[in-house]
């Protein structure tokens, strides 16, 4: 059975697709067999891996919108040995949309389970399963928090970090208590690190509210992030000898090992 894992916050910029991509590809060097699901209509998780989102024959869209399909079908190959993809799609914008007005159905199926339905059929496949969410906390990112075993946090160690983690932390204690009781919040990553004052300030700040779970590695901002993104590869295939392609593999070992 693969362990999930939900990438997740409520705020943009702060290296949450860098990180779903990275960390799924380093746990796919690793020997995992790892599958990528991409819940962003802005679809840069499927981008960043070198698929062109309009071009695929089956997306996570088409899962949604058509239940008789089969997972499977959605699955695709990457450069990265052993990392697999479910490509994001522009319309998960208006599937999102139906999602709101089916929840105020009360005799339609409940919308925020149908992730967990789609994943159920692969569950078998893979070692694990990282989800990649839009960065507000829609019904997309609701699907993902329904689906996961565990929560991953990514925060920026640059201002206004904090208002995002707080209303991420509200969501992941809200579907404890009502829709997923299992869930676990594995730990905030602080990424984009700078040696900054600014940024060691911000990082205090975080390790001060939030003492017990913050993930003991940084990710360093790193040109080599910037460099693998303009040519669609994760930083751990295009440079592994960078310090933010070191930082993804140590979270990868410690999600694995704890």
């Amino acid at each position: 059975m693969a362990k999930k894992i939900a990438i997740a916050i409520h705020k943009g910029g702060v290296g949450k697709t860098t990180t779903a991509k990275n960390l799924a590809a380093a746990l796919a060097q690793a020997g995992r067999s790892t599958l990528l699901v991409d819940l962003d209509e802005q679809a840069n998780a499927t981008k960043g891996l070198g698929v062109d989102p309009t071009a695929v024959a089956v997306t996570l869209n088409d899962l949604f919108v058509n239940p008789e399909l089969d997972p499977v079908s959605a699955v695709l190959g990457t450069d990265v040995d052993g990392l697999h993809l479910i490509a994001g799609h522009p319309d998960l914008s208006r599937t999102e949309t139906g999602m709101a007005l089916q929840r105020t159905d009360p005799t339609a199926p409940d919308p925020i389970e149908a992730l967990k339905g789609i994943l159920a059929d692969l569950d078998a496949r893979f070692d694990y399963i990282v989800m990649d969410t839009p960065p507000s906390l829609n019904y997309m990112t609701i699907n993902a928090l329904a689906a996961a075993d565990e929560l991953v946090i990514p925060a920026a160690a640059s201002a206004y970090s904090e208002d995002g983690l707080a209303r991420t932390i509200e969501a992941y204690e809200r579907a404890v208590a009502t829709y997923n009781p299992t869930l676990r919040l594995r730990g905030i990553l602080v990424t984009r690190v700078k040696r900054t004052n600014a940024s060691t300030a911000v990082f205090e700040g975080i390790g001060e509210a939030y003492k017990d779970l913050v993930i003991p590695q940084l990710i360093v901002e790193s040109t080599a992030v910037d460099e693998a993104e303009q040519l669609n590869q994760p930083v751990v295939l295009y440079d592994p000898e960078s310090p933010a392609a070191k930082g993804y593999e140590r979270v990868a070992e410690i999600l694995t090992n704890g």
